[in-house]
């Protein structure tokens, strides 16, 4: 028996918003299977968003900020 603190794993979570986000881009799917599915990705984002504003900080969240910033103004203009 293993003991201890086990980090989730939020792989299965990724790989089902994964499965939405394909629904959402599929050419296949009417406009309302898609605005149902990116529908469900609002509410899900906007649940995470409030969530997070509760946590506690941790130190060297600064950092993930950062990170962010940089990978985003590598990102080419759509």
């Amino acid at each position: 028996m293993i003991m201890g603190f086990r980090k989730p794993d939020l792989d299965s979570a990724r790989q089902i918003i994964q499965r939405c986000l394909g629904e959402i881009r599929s050419p296949y799917n009417d406009g309302w299977t898609g605005s149902a599915c990116k529908h469900d990705l609002y509410v899900l984002k906007s649940w995470l968003d409030a969530e997070y504003q509760r946590l506690p900080y941790f130190t060297g969240e600064d950092e993930w900020e950062k990170q962010r910033v940089m990978d985003l103004l590598k990102q080419p203009e759509r």
